[in-house]
């Protein structure tokens, strides 16, 4: 049984339309999570809003941990309403709306008002999240049976395309004189999250206007409230039957808390570590995300061909160790037993070495730093599209948005480990390295899940 679609006869016009401005919300969304999230506002808030790099890691974390216990909360229930209540563009419009207003109170979070910029980041990061279910739960009706692989690898594409852009734009405003129409300190760090937010309205645009979405079941919303919740118990009390959908979830759950942790620490780390700068921060950005743009639709095609497990796991494999090798990496020593000399410090990585000297990064221990980031953003994006398209390929179609509300769950009721660890290690240790380390256990955890996965897809619990 297929995924029922609009009732509406959708054209090869409208449908290419349609899976274009599901592909465009991506790029719409995508400089929340990675230019505030990731590098530019979770960098300016942890060493400057806080004032302190490693105390700044610890509060980043415990903040991150909070947005996740409160989306693992919310988005099972969402998705089992949205499957009842049929439409999910609804409830994506909704949630994406809701965060607006969280996104431009980050320009009002200066030193000294870090509580505020707590509690604009929990509530755009659960917003935002939610609505990713209702993106997500869209995929195999927008893209039909034997493309989502491809369509989830070219939306990362697109994603990546998105933060790209917006990084440019926000590394060329003081250069355009933007900054000087604003009085007060760090103008420029506090300008990603209105920009941010501007993204997201216009390249939302054509999803609205033009993605089919599914008929209405015919519930009112209370009814598909009733139901939802009804048929989510029903999949707990069988959960003996998706055994397979549960071990993924869970499997998955582990190094994708892995993976976020590195996008959440990763810019505060590297900046305490090596002592750079916001605008190097930002350069340093610019070059790791231009990578996934085109190798996420290619892992795409690649899913397509050898399957969504087999995928993720040679993209997990080259990641780990990506990750390992920028945690062996200071300015003082690389690969953990290497000593960085003068001598050394002055020489350049072979081939890669004298462009990324053009960009600032000269010294020896900052190219290999940025050399591992570099092969961590090759596999980022087929990893995080073939996840995301496994749940397609194992899901029963009548319970798609469900299982992707828990395929949220269970990525964020973990959500808070990773961070809150990295935070209490931090802390105890006094070393932002040390911290920082802790991620890695959680993915060779995921990597191991891996094999004790099938990618086959599940029928429904006989009643």
């Amino acid at each position: 049984m297929s995924e029922p679609t609009n009732v509406t006869a959708v054209t090869p016009r409208s449908r290419f339309l349609g899976q274009m401005g599901w592909v465009l919300y991506q790029l719409a969304g995508s400089p929340y999570f990675v230019i505030i999230n990731i590098f530019v506002f979770s960098a300016y808030f942890q060493k400057s809003v806080v004032g302190d790099s490693v105390q700044g890691q610890v509060i980043w974390g415990y903040t991150q941990a909070a947005a996740g216990v409160l989306i693992a909360l919310l988005s099972p229930f969402l998705g089992a309403i949205a499957d009842a209540y049929g439409p999910r563009k609804p409830g994506l419009i909704l949630f994406s709306a809701m965060a607006l207003p969280a996104m431009l109170t980050l320009w009002f979070v200066t030193p000294g008002h870090m509580w505020l910029g707590i509690y604009a980041i929990v509530i755009a990061a659960v917003t935002m999240e939610i609505a990713a279910v209702y993106h997500n739960a869209m995929l195999t009706s927008v893209a039909g049976e034997g493309r989502v692989g491809f369509m989830s690898g070219l939306a990362y594409s697109f994603d990546y395309i998105g933060s790209v852009l917006l990084f440019i734009v926000w590394l060329s405003l003081p250069a355009l004189g933007v900054l000087t129409l604003f009085d007060g300190a760090f103008v420029h760090e506090r300008m990603s999250g209105p920009l941010a937010a501007i993204w997201l309205i216009v390249f939302s645009i054509p999803l609205v206007l033009f993605t089919h979405d599914r008929p209405h079941s015919g519930l009112s919303l209370f009814g598909a409230l009733r139901q939802g919740l009804g048929q989510l118990a029903r999949t707990v009390s069988e959960a003996s039957h998706f055994r397979n959908i549960a071990a993924y979830l869970i499997v998955r759950a582990v190094y994708a808390d892995g993976m976020s942790a590195v996008f959440a620490f990763l810019a505060g780390y590297l900046s305490g570590i090596f002592g750079w700068g916001t605008a190097k921060i930002g350069i340093f950005a610019l070059i790791v995300l231009t990578v996934p743009v085109f190798t996420s639709f290619i892992g795409g095609w690649v899913d397509d061909k050898i399957g969504s497990k087999r995928t993720v796991q040679i993209g997990l494999t080259a990641f780990t160790l990506a990750v390992l090798g920028s945690v062996s990496t200071t300015p003082d020593e690389y690969l953990f037993f290497f000593p960085v000399t003068d001598e050394l410090r002055a020489q350049q990585l072979p081939v890669l070495g004298p462009m990324m000297s053009v960009f600032g990064f000269s010294a020896f221990p900052e190219q290999l730093s940025l050399a591992f980031s570099m092969l961590g953003g090759v596999f980022v994006g087929p990893i995080l599209a073939s996840s995301r398209t496994m749940v397609a390929r194992i899901a029963p179609h009548e319970m798609i948005s469900e299982i992707y509300g828990l395929y949220t769950l269970t990525g964020k009721a973990t959500a808070f480990a990773a961070p809150f660890l990295v935070a209490v290690v931090t802390a105890a240790t006094q070393s932002q390295r040390a911290g920082f380390s802790v991620i890695l256990v959680f993915l060779v955890l995921g990597l191991v899940g891996l094999w004790w996965v099938r990618e086959e897809r599940a029928v429904l619990a006989p009643r």
